[in-house]
């Protein structure tokens, strides 16, 4: 997911012949438009800190972490899947993931955010020769099968494509269909 979907887009494209298959889940092989813009203003919030430059890690840097993991929130989950939550759940849901999202270093977090800025393997996705599975959500708001999964159709040759209903999930947490299409997916690699 995420990060870890770069790294594996970039093996593919510049490694084509070492990888046999390719899987994709939440992800994109580009950082452009809202993805792009919100880097941006995490980093304008990093950046407007006297404190990001300070050589002892402040209280200061934690809340702007909690302030950073508080908008990194709001694209968690589908617009539908968040109209559908109580202000109860919502705030449950919120505090539980900034409170996990807490451990993370101010600096590291930066330094990940701007290689995102700079992201983008588009050029060299036809590069790609590996069978290759993209998991994706419907409605999904950071990754979205619009922009990061459709566009593949005409650049990577051997595709297959799994989008499930992001509400359905949000509520059952059924991993077991992910696991079946994995299984599925890698039967052919078996040796």
């Amino acid at each position: 997911m995420g990060f870890g979907g770069y790294e594996a887009y970039t093996w593919a494209c510049e490694y084509p012949d070492e990888m046999e298959f390719l899987i994709i889940g939440y992800s994109s092989f580009k950082t452009n438009g809202y993805r792009y813009i919100t880097s941006k203003a995490i980093n304008n919030i990093i950046e407007s800190s006297d404190a990001y430059l300070d050589t002892l890690y402040s209280d200061y840097l934690s809340k702007i972490m909690f302030s950073i993991n508080s908008l990194i929130y709001t694209q968690y989950f589908s617009k539908r899947a968040f109209q559908n939550f109580t202000r109860e759940e919502l705030d449950i849901l919120m505090d539980t993931f900034v409170e996990e999202s807490s451990a993370v270093d101010i600096y590291d977090f930066k330094f990940r955010n701007d290689a995102i800025i700079n992201y983008d393997t588009e050029d060299k996705l036809s590069n790609i020769k590996s069978k290759t599975l993209i998991v994706s959500a419907s409605e999904d708001i950071y990754y979205s099968p619009e922009f990061d999964v459709d566009p593949l159709k005409e650049k990577i040759e051997n595709l297959e494509i799994y989008i499930f209903d992001a509400q359905e999930f949000v509520y059952n947490y059924d991993y077991s269909e992910f696991v079946n299409l994995f299984k599925e997916f890698l039967e052919e690699f078996k040796k």
